[in-house]
This record gives structure tokens, C-alpha cells and sequence, in this order.
């Protein structure tokens, strides 16, 4: 299954996001911006849907960031939803903790090894088809 540009633009919205997240991070940890309560609301909002499975909310914004089929699996090769969805939400959920410092850096983590995912898989893209798609392939003998 040949990969397309479309697709693996998908990789550069989802480390986009990423960067934008590691920003505000790092500004709140720098002491020079607010919590930045918004990025990880939507991350959260993001994660819940990915979690329930809710597709038609995939890409609609604030969820357009885990979107798409190549954005979950980039997701899910660094980490699992729901560890991903636990660091987020104990971070929203301490705020003002005297452990939010290392919860952040834990969160700066996150992103930064999901941020690089991406921008590998969209250099070296792996055509991969999707896993109904290749049940069905084989269901067929085809693939």
C-alpha cells in the first residue's frame, strides 16, 4: 500500500502539535507563561476520543491532532492511550501540587519523544494498511 503526501502530512500536524505543546510546557516550567491548562484540555479532549473510539470526532479540532490513522499509530508507538491520557489529566487535575515541576517535565517527555515519532515516520514512512484493510486482504488471500 504506497503512501501519499496527504498521509504523511498527518506525521508533520501531529508533531505540530507536539511543538506547541512542548512550548507551553516549557514556558510554564521557565516561570514566563500561565499553566497552560488549554493545550492539555485539548489533549485530553483528543486522547478521550481516541479512547472511546468516537472516529467522527477524530478530526474535528481540538482532536484533529490524533485525526487520522497515521496520527494513532504514531501515538501508539511511543506510548498507550491511556497512560498518555493519566499523565495528562494528573497534570490538570495538580496543578498547583508542589510535584506539577516534575509532572511537566514528564509531560515535556511525552511530547518530545511523540514530536520525533512523527517526524521519523514522515521521513521513512512505512506503508502500512490499515487493520480491517489487511484482514480483509488476507480473508481474500491477496496480501
Amino acid at each position: 500500500m504506497p503512501t501519499n503526501m496527504q498521509s504523511r502530512s498527518q506525521y508533520l500536524v501531529l508533531a505540530q502539535f507536539c511543538q506547541d505543546a512542548i512550548t507551553a510546557l516549557s514556558d510554564y516550567a521557565d516561570r514566563s507563561a500561565e499553566f497552560p491548562r488549554a493545550i492539555l484540555e485539548q489533549t485530553v479532549k483528543a486522547l478521550e476520543s481516541v479512547g472511546r473510539g468516537d472516529t467522527y470526532r477524530f478530526g474535528q479540532k481540538p482532536a484533529s491532532a490524533l485525526g487520522s490513522y497515521e496520527q494513532l499509530r504514531t501515538l501508539e508507538q511511543v506510548v498507550r492511550i491511556d497512560e498518555a491520557l493519566a499523565l495528562t489529566t494528573g497534570l490538570l487535575a495538580n496543578e498547583g501540587s508542589p510535584d506539577v515541576k516534575k509532572r511537566v517535565a514528564d509531560a515535556i517527555h511525552l511530547f518530545t519523544k511523540l514530536q520525533g515519532k512523527a517526524l521519523w515516520n514522515f521521513e521513512q514512512p512505512t506503508p502500512v494498511a490499515p487493520p480491517d484493510l489487511a484482514e480483509l486482504c488476507r480473508a481474500f488471500k491477496t496480501a
